[in-house]
């Protein structure tokens, strides 16, 4: 059975403590963070399958926290959940009570059916710019008509890449990117660290990719994209 780590994000101690024995009652390994800061140094230490999220936690939170939490929220399988001091139990968002009034069976359909078969991923310790470029994706490096898929990136890094594409890769898996709006740019090798399927999650479907074996001249320019 796939191993499974969830990371909890939450500043109140009692909030944190009820969310863990949740966990525990389940089986499922994870660790706390007690803000968006500190999740995102975890996450670049340690891979994980989703994020338990605390509704006041994020509300509370600072606008440059905010901005940490959505970009998360956009690369892992989320569930939003608050602590109930005065009924002493845990409660779903407005959202997610609109699937499962039922906080234990929701928390047990995330594990298995959101959680479960996301790979495990780190963040990427490099600065990452929010930006759209064309991209052409051939498998196999001939970039030949019937197997080049034509798409865009959402973000980028001096260490690689976020392509959308509904299509799944299985880690590990080199492709080759040719990014259309630098027509002098060689194509460029890299490999599939994760992969998400369209439909796993209400995350963007796609696959995070790192650069392999830059030229000289392939890394100048990527490393201009990102300045």
């Amino acid at each position: 059975m796939t191993h499974i780590k969830i990371l909890i994000v939450v500043k109140d101690t009692e909030a944190g403590e009820a969310y863990a024995e949740a966990l525990n009652q389940i089986g499922v390994d994870y660790d706390i963070a007690s803000s968006f800061s500190e999740m995102s140094c975890l996450a670049i230490k340690n891979p994980y399958n989703g994020l338990l999220v605390d509704i006041l936690t994020l509300v509370r939170s600072s606008k440059e926290e905010k901005v940490v939490a959505y970009e998360f929220i956009n690369l892992y399988p989320v569930l939003r959940v608050k602590w109930e001091t005065k009924k002493n139990k845990i409660s779903l968002s407005p959202l997610e009570q609109s699937f499962s009034p039922d906080t234990a069976s929701a928390l047990k359909f995330f594990i298995e059916n959101r959680c479960r078969p996301f790979t495990a991923r780190r963040l990427r310790s490099h600065n990452r710019k929010s930006y759209n470029f064309n991209v052409q994706l051939s498998p196999d490096g001939r970039f030949s008509e019937h197997t080049t898929i034509k798409t865009f990136c959402l973000n980028i890094s001096k260490a690689g890449v976020f392509l959308h594409t509904p299509e799944a890769f299985e880690p590990g898996t080199t492709v080759w990117l040719r990014f259309v709006d630098y027509a002098d740019l060689e194509p460029v090798a890299a490999s599939v660290r994760w992969s998400l399927e369209w439909g796993v999650s209400r995350s963007v479907p796609g696959i995070g990719v790192c650069f392999e074996g830059l030229s000289e001249d392939q890394e100048q320019k990527l490393r201009s994209l990102v300045s």
